[in-house]
């Protein structure tokens, strides 16, 4: 990775734990293809929590026009959404460029273009739409005006190449919001958090344990914090899966993040008895988190932040992206699991749904094999455990 997109990855999880602003990740987005003008959205654009994190060059006004109505004729971005409807939510999608999406003749003629883009100098795009998971969705548009060159093949490599770092950073703000732990670089700040926090090094050994971290492992989940063993440093605490495949997943996933630049990723652990599991989320350690002593801004170099939740019983279904990311389901697939929540059978769904008896049942059955469950009953218990 290159000196330019190292600095811009120090920056982007320095944003996620509020050391500094968006502002300065859109102006090294804006660098790093030399676009002039940038757009970053965060949220769950259908119940219209979303949030523009940055439009620099784009004027209040235009935003809101955007907001209201833009957004619903925007071609390029409604048609990055789409083509990744199908794409697993652990996958990075493709980074686009104007022309493949939408072919320029069209996009010229657009309503969009003629009435809201040319004025703001939105000719060339590269970018895309990118699954957030419980966070939503990031649409990214780096743009350039008629008279510049279009975006190419380049371009849209360095794009790709800070994806997974601005995806696990908006993860990892939308974990760290709740309590605006990140606003304070402190063990009482973590301490704070509703979702267990465990500061680790590259052998998963435990540096930082909050409150809630120390609970989940104490009732014997599918984490847990257990003596190491031959430590020359004294007593010292290691994070373990219980599961041997498992833990062999969690260490992959620390060492790739503390070591080798890696931004992260989400897994389960069960118990033994595998009737409840933890949800673990791994993320690079922003130095706003790491303590006084640590440099004021970027990653710290061997450690990583893995964040525990106990999936313990909900009255409501879990959201949809939540089940399109621990379980790898469709959007549609996802969309029958959370109507079977509650003890509704296939038939009150396909009636529901507007759909054939046959159609639920096939996607009941991708449903049952990617979740593990083994009817029914038993998926109501893991969504239950959501």
């Amino acid at each position: 990775m290159s000196e330019q997109l190292l600095a811009l990855t120090d920056v982007i999880y320095d944003a996620a734990s509020g050391g500094t602003s968006w502002t300065a990740v859109g102006r090294g987005l804006e660098s790093l293809v030399n676009a002039r003008s940038a757009s970053l959205m965060a949220g769950d654009f259908s119940t219209g929590s979303s949030e523009i994190l940055y439009h620099a060059e784009i004027p209040p006004a235009a935003v809101a026009a955007y907001q209201q109505h833009y957004r619903s004729v925007d071609l390029w971005t409604n048609r990055a959404a789409k083509a990744i409807v199908n794409t697993p939510p652990d996958r990075i999608p493709k980074v686009w460029t104007s022309g493949h999406l939408v072919p320029d003749s069209e996009f010229l003629r657009s309503e969009f273009y003629n009435d809201f883009g040319r004025q703001l100098g939105l000719r060339y795009v590269v970018g895309t739409v990118v699954h957030l998971g419980a966070a939503g969705v990031m649409p990214i548009g780096l743009h350039r005006p008629d008279g510049m060159s279009a975006f190419d093949g380049e371009d849209a490599r360095r794009v790709q190449a800070v994806l997974p770092h601005l995806k696990r950073a908006l993860q990892l703000r939308h974990q760290l919001r709740p309590t605006q732990a990140a606003a304070e670089a402190s063990r009482a700040a973590l301490d704070g958090l509703p979702v267990g926090a465990v500061v680790v090094d590259a052998d998963a050994q435990v540096v930082l344990a909050n409150l809630s971290a120390e609970a989940i492992a104490a009732s014997q989940g599918g984490i847990q914090l257990v003596q190491s063993r031959g430590s020359a440093r004294g007593r010292r605490l290691t994070l373990i899966a219980c599961h041997a495949e498992e833990n062999a997943r969690l260490a992959d996933l620390i060492r790739a993040t503390s070591l080798r630049g890696a931004a992260g990723g989400v897994m389960r652990a069960w118990n033994q008895t595998r009737m409840s599991a933890v949800a673990v989320f791994v993320s690079p350690l922003p130095c706003r988190l790491a303590g006084a002593d640590a440099a004021p801004a970027g990653r710290v170099p061997g450690r990583a932040l893995v964040l525990l939740r106990d999936l313990a019983a909900a009255k409501d279904p879990p959201a949809a992206a939540l089940l399109r990311e621990l379980f790898g389901l469709t959007a549609n697939e996802a969309e029958v699991a959370r109507a079977l929540y509650g003890g509704v059978t296939k038939e009150a769904v396909a009636t529901a749904r507007g759909l054939r008896a046959t159609t639920i049942k096939t996607q009941v059955d991708a449903i049952l094999a990617k979740t593990g469950a083994v009817n029914l009953r038993d998926l109501e218990r893991i969504l239950g455990s959501l």
